[in-house]
């Protein structure tokens, strides 16, 4: 069964493709529909009803998100190809910067503020990579996590699984998806 891998924004998007590239997930592009990422919430996009169709079979579909709460609406012409019991949530919550929050050792920190502030907010108030302070920005990910950085990239999402502890039922890890 092929995998229809699916994303919230551009961010996750980056590194997932990092980790694609780097071979570290336990599914290779070959795996996936259209061997690409999707950056979409939804399936009503009619390019992807038309690659889901053109592949014909049932899929399962991997959600990466931090705001996973909307239910993914199956179109009724897809109905024979995504199955209910065929779709994973892996979750980055409470955001995805705090794959680099623990990067840089600074959960502690983050602990003390974390009513006050989002990680996206302690983010870019506390990390730097060569001289640039984060911004929210893909290139800003590809360098910090490219390269021979990648496997900071790994040992942050692993680490995520122990620091967060437990999601919610029917959530799993990024951790997951790791070889």
């Amino acid at each position: 069964m092929r995998i229809f891998l699916m994303c919230e924004g551009q961010n996750e998007e980056i590194l997932l493709n990092l980790l694609l590239e780097a071979n570290a997930l336990r599914f290779t592009r070959d795996d996936l529909i259209g061997e690409r990422v999707y950056p979409i919430r939804q399936l009503n996009n009619p390019t992807i009803k038309s690659e889901l169709k053109h592949y014909g079979m049932p899929v399962k579909v991997y959600r990466v998100g931090d705001k996973q709460t909307d239910k993914l609406s199956i179109p009724r012409d897809l109905k024979n190809i995504v199955l209910n019991k065929e779709i994973y949530k892996f979750c980055t919550k409470p955001e995805l910067e705090m794959l680099l929050i623990l990067n840089e050792g600074l959960e502690k920190e983050y602990e003390k503020v974390k009513n006050e502030k989002s990680p996206k907010e302690f983010a870019k108030e506390n990390i730097k990579y060569n001289g640039r302070k984060y911004d929210q920005s893909s290139e800003f990910l590809k360098e910090y996590y490219g390269g021979k950085n990648i496997n900071n990239l790994i040992n942050n999402i692993k680490k995520y699984k122990t620091y967060k502890k437990q999601h919610t039922k029917n959530e799993l890890y990024l951790a997951d998806l790791l070889k």
